[in-house]
């Protein structure tokens, strides 16, 4: 429902990463005053992080220092800075909101799995969150656990400095991409499941078979998390499902007043967190007015019913890999539907990592789509650089 009303409130966002700055920007918008309250020393998120600086490129995906200087020059453009605090010192101060936006994604604290021995397996553990580059693995037995697309890409970057890569999978069953680049290297290997660590470094499969490793990456994933929220249990995570969330965004007993941004996964991310961002900004200024507590939990119900007759896993909840989920959200604030050719180049980049997974980021072979890309508004607002 739509309404003239316009109330302003003194609303905190929770995160400075892509979804909090475009919560803070669509807020402030809707003539809210906004504060960010951000855990680290700068903007950017999962982006922000200090490896060496590499220059630009022509590439077709960008990596994560080109993602970083976008932020920080949407940050600049749209006037961001004066309101995020970042949280390095332990100061406590105390102050009070009329409403509290959760926007630290989906990617704030990585995800682990159970092996026997994790304890006394002495040498090097980590998780996929905090690996830079490849140089300190330079000649040494690493095994890479899980092959999504994190296990595939850092198990790429290691054929050519360490010694040997095992990447653990769940299943034998791969993709034609990841088959060609297992067969183009000899120092990559593919087995299943862990079944235990060893205190002498030995790392045992479930089918037997064994290596002695220096290093384990768990490429497993996040899950999600927020310690700082106190609900009084009204808003839980359970097996990786935050709920009740009403569209993934609003619990219906707390909402509009406590709401989330970037919960969702497997989608074209920043375009969704707009348009949650605007339909929040909108429902605190009183534009817009939700749908009744029973009727959002209702939906809810009714949501969580249809994922299970599809049989899809509790933890996979959030995992829409929906556009027309995408489309059908946006409606909500009259936001602009995804453009056909965002569309076909994401599943196009699908398909083909399929088939090549070393080389898909580079095919040029759909650059007719590019080309109508290029004469969206997104690039033609700007003058271009000769």
């Amino acid at each position: 429902m739509v309404s003239e009303r316009n109330q302003s409130k003194h609303v905190c966002v929770i995160g400075a990463g892509p979804s909090g700055l475009v919560a803070a920007r669509e807020l402030r918008k809707e003539g809210h005053s906004v504060v960010v309250i951000e855990q680290n020393h700068d903007i950017g998120g999962q982006w922000l992080y200090e490896p060496k600086v590499e220059g630009r490129d022509m590439r077709r995906f960008p990596g994560h220092r080109e993602l970083l200087l976008y932020l920080q020059d949407f940050c600049e453009w749209f006037g961001l800075r004066e309101m995020i605090r970042d949280m390095e010192s332990e100061k406590v101060v105390e102050e009070v909101f009329d409403a509290v936006v959760v926007a630290t994604g989906h990617y704030s604290k990585p995800r682990l799995p159970s092996i026997k021995g994790m304890d006394v397996w002495k040498r090097n553990q980590m998780h996929s969150h905090i690996y830079r580059d490849p140089e300190p693995f330079c000649k040494e037995v690493v095994v890479v656990v899980g092959n999504s697309l994190s296990g595939q890409d850092i198990s790429m970057e290691l054929v050519d400095v360490a010694k040997e890569i095992h990447l653990s999978a769940k299943s034998l069953e791969i993709s034609e991409g990841l088959a060609k680049v297992i067969s183009k290297h000899d120092s990559l290997h593919l087995h299943l499941e862990i079944e235990s660590l060893h205190e002498d470094g030995r790392v045992v499969f479930v089918d037997g078979s064994w290596v002695m490793a220096d290093t384990i990456i768990y490429c497993t994933g996040y899950s999600y998390a927020f310690p700082f929220l106190d609900t009084k249990g009204i808003v839980g995570v359970d097996d990786d499902r935050v709920g009740p969330l009403y569209e993934h965004t609003f619990p219906p007993s707390l909402a509009p007043s406590l709401s989330f941004v970037g919960i969702p996964r497997k989608l074209i991310g920043f375009p969704f967190f707009e348009s949650q961002a605007i339909w929040i900004a909108q429902l605190l200024s009183g534009k817009r007015t939700l749908p009744s507590f029973h009727d959002m939990m209702q939906s809810i119900k009714d949501f969580y019913h249809s994922r299970e007759i599809a049989g899809v896993p509790k933890h996979n909840t959030h995992d829409l890999a929906n556009f027309e989920y995408c489309d059908k959200y946006g409606d909500n604030v009259g936001f602009p539907h995804l453009e056909e050719w965002r569309k076909e180049l994401c599943i196009s980049a699908i398909v083909k990592a399929e088939v090549d997974l070393e080389g898909y980021r580079d095919a040029w072979d759909d650059v007719e789509l590019l080309q109508v890309a290029l004469q969206s508004p997104h690039f033609t607002q700007f003058p271009r650089s000769t």
